[in-house]
């Protein structure tokens, strides 16, 4: 077992790694959105949620993003305000607001869908991981991830990413 001070220093290293990674990334989605003419990553976030999840709940998007609700509804009345997006009020309850996209919002992100290989500096790291170790290993990084995600948000809260994606690739 590793004593203390490597634990630590796996740690600290294994934490600052991320944050290189969440930087470029976060910077790569505000890129995308800017060039889909997008007040930030938050919208083209929301956009993609409501793509494959057509007629989500605020609530929802709200959960599953850890955002919160107030913020959703400004980003959605934004979009609403540039014909991206629609809401409907539930018949059955009217604090429940469900979320549509109109057909420009569903151009939007199928073009941002195609220009997404380009967009993000992630797409040549993962291809030149994918030339070092090989598809194998590539694999197991994204089970990685998806444990890792897991266990520090729970798999109620992470499912919907891996189900969107399904749903992404049935609708494209």
């Amino acid at each position: 077992m590793k004593d203390v001070q490597d634990q630590v220093q796996q740690l600290h290293e294994a934490l600052n790694m991320f944050r290189a990674i969440a930087v470029v990334n976060k910077d790569d989605w505000e890129t995308a959105a800017k060039r889909l003419n997008l007040d930030s990553a938050v919208q083209l976030n929301i956009l993609w949620i409501v793509y494959c999840y057509e007629g989500v709940r605020v609530t929802q998007i709200a959960d599953w993003t850890f955002w919160h609700p107030s913020s959703v509804v400004i980003h959605v009345r934004k979009m609403m305000e540039k014909e991206l997006l629609t809401i409907e009020k539930s018949d059955t309850d009217g604090r429940v607001v469900n979320v549509f996209l109109t057909e420009a919002g569903k151009k939007l992100i199928e073009d941002s869908r195609i220009q997404a290989l380009d967009d993000f500096h992630f797409t040549k790291a993962l291809e030149s991981f994918r030339k070092k170790y090989g598809e194998n290993v590539v694999n197991l990084f994204f089970e990685c991830l998806i444990h890792l995600a897991e266990e520090l948000h729970g798999e109620e809260k992470i499912r919907w990413i891996k189900e969107g994606e399904e749903r992404a690739r049935q609708i494209s």
